[in-house]
């Protein structure tokens, strides 16, 4: 019997036209787990529903646009899901023979020799160099549509690289779920907007903990500047937190920035929150005598319990292709993220 992709409970409250639907729901979509089929039911749901509130042309526009702008980024990504990616932050308003440039496109022809592709925003001045360096094979561009100042640069194939935004909170959205670490350059009010939702992010918890740089020329005086900033300022006042300081390094060399996101990576896979516990996937497991420092060194944070060895747990099933690696555990309120990487970097140095 073919499995049903609606949910009933979801639906009693469009009324019966819905169970019309279902029939050619299936044909359309075909066999589903009961998992995607709970999303898709969702989805359709929620679509039907937008129509029945008659939100306005507008907003079904608004709507329809951003579906189709995830719809279209998951397609070009996909292929490429295995790879890790590296997303480039910078004004668009610096000169191809700006020394910033120069090293831009650097930091960018390195990181693809080390396996990493490139993803910028699409535009020009640091973006146009990331794509140079990248070369249209290792770059994506994720152009944002704008009135004026930004086009697409001509380094990104525009068959296999370049995704077009409408909307700023789409293509953010990519700029930060597709990188396994982030490079920021000196901009304007985009670069420092981009750069404090990314610590954002990390800082509550709200997106995968991955390695920040702020990257400039020496003596260039523009992140040093406000790394100072926020330790004078934000930190005496009590507005961000010691710890959040292990979120980004400001680095002066593409060798500098690419050496801290590989070690970052040395040991580190990914975590996992399930409940109050915290589950840190690692590709090998490091000595007894650095988890017993690591208790000794982080006790307050492990408040609710040690640090220890640990069997994937049950709730981590759904990953199959990432059972066989060893886990460290521990029980946690999912607070201070910056501790958290703090201890990652710790588990990296014990590697052996």
């Amino acid at each position: 019997m073919k499995s049903k992709i609606i949910d009933k409970k979801m639906t009693d409250d469009l009324g019966p036209e819905w169970d019309k639907l279902e029939d050619s729901l299936n044909l359309m979509i075909g066999e589903q787990t009961p998992l995607r089929r709970k999303i898709i039911s969702e989805i359709f749901r929620a679509t039907i529903k937008l129509a029945k509130e008659n939100p306005g042309s507008l907003n079904l526009k608004i709507s329809a646009t951003a579906l189709k702008e995830l719809r279209y980024s998951f397609k070009m990504f996909r292929p490429h899901r295995q790879t890790p990616k590296i997303t480039m932050f910078g004004s668009a308003r610096i000169a191809p023979s700006d020394p910033l440039y120069h090293l831009a496109k650097e930091f960018a022809q390195k990181a693809v020799q080390r396996n990493y592709m490139v993803i910028t925003g699409g535009g020009p001045g640091i973006m146009a160099a990331g794509n140079e360096g990248a070369t249209p094979k290792g770059g994506f561009g994720l152009n944002i549509k704008l009135p004026f100042e930004q086009s697409a640069n001509s380094f990104i194939d525009p068959e296999k690289g370049l995704i077009h935004y409408k909307y700023f909170f789409t293509r953010k959205l990519f700029l930060v779920k597709e990188a396994w670490a982030f490079a920021f350059f000196p901009g304007g009010f985009g670069t420092f907007d981009e750069a404090f939702e990314a610590l954002t992010l990390l800082q509550t918890g709200k997106t995968n903990l991955v390695p920040v740089v702020f990257l400039e020329t020496p003596q260039y005086g523009y992140w040093s500047e406000v790394v100072e900033f926020l330790n004078k300022v934000m930190l005496k006042k009590g507005l961000v937190s010691v710890t959040d300081s292990h979120l980004y390094k400001v680095c002066h060399s593409a060798e500098e920035a690419l050496d801290h996101f590989e070690e970052f990576y040395k040991n580190y896979h990914s975590t996992r929150y399930v409940g109050d516990w915290v589950s840190i996937r690692i590709k090998k497991q490091i000595p007894d005598a650095a988890i017993k420092k690591a208790n000794q060194l982080f006790k307050d944070f492990f408040n609710d319990g040690e640090l220890k060895n640990s069997p994937p747990l049950s709730e981590e099933a759904n990953e199959p292709e990432i059972m066989h690696l060893p886990r460290l555990v521990f029980k946690w309120g999912k607070k201070d993220f910056g501790t958290l990487r703090h201890l990652i970097d710790f588990i990296n140095q014990n590697t052996v």
